[in-house]
């Protein structure tokens, strides 16, 4: 997602987003997990630098993960509740969930921000920090939206007004790494990215 796309879309809700990105690039190609809720290889799209998101995630955490899932009606494992998107797209999607949260939400979730702050910032920091990843799979989705650090910002931007006004947070939950935990990547190489957060929490 470019610059001008993200000013078209920023202003979507969630579910009007879904919409928008399932008209992009098609429904799933098929359903996420099969009927044992076992991952199903049929789904993917890393090959065209896009990964696969449960639109029900406005409702319950984790739906890739069997244990999570389990708990839930199979069909928002279904294809038609597939949302493919590249990674900024899937971070504005989960920001939007923040924003967005669905009232038939489970009781026990907290949607949309643990997927932001343990999962997608944590990668996009190191990638726009100069990290490269040697899985095939992750460097397409990387190179996908490598050269779009601009629009990273702007929606770190969006969430950073939510941690502010909605939810007393500090900005510093983002000062996060994908690589340190496993030893490949120190969080010091981040730093001018958390600079940068910075000014924005300043700002906003």
């Amino acid at each position: 997602m470019d610059m001008k796309e993200f000013e078209a879309v920023k202003n979507l809700t969630y579910l009007e987003y879904c919409d928008y990105l399932q008209k992009k690039y098609g429904i799933g190609r098929a359903d996420y997990m099969t009927k044992s809720f076992n991952k199903n290889s049929k789904c993917s799209r890393t090959v065209d630098g896009l990964i696969a998101h449960h639109k029900m995630e406005d409702r319950m955490i984790m739906l890739s993960v069997k244990d999570y899932a389990m708990i839930c009606p199979f069909e928002w494992q279904q294809k038609e509740n597939i949302v493919y998107c590249d990674y900024l797209e899937h971070l504005l999607l989960h920001v939007l969930i923040c924003k967005y949260p669905s009232p038939k939400k489970l009781p026990i979730a907290d949607v949309g921000i643990g997927g932001v702050v343990d999962f997608i910032a944590p990668e996009l920091n190191d990638l726009y920090s100069g990290w490269k990843t040697k899985q095939p799979w992750r460097l397409n989705c990387h190179n996908k939206v490598i050269e779009d650090k601009d629009v990273y910002l702007e929606i770190i931007k969006i969430f950073i007004g939510y941690l502010k006004e909605e939810r007393n947070l500090p900005v510093d939950i983002l000062f996060t790494s994908f690589n340190e935990k496993y030893g490949g990547w120190s969080i010091e190489r981040n730093l001018d990215l958390y600079e940068e957060f910075d000014k924005l929490w300043d700002a906003a």
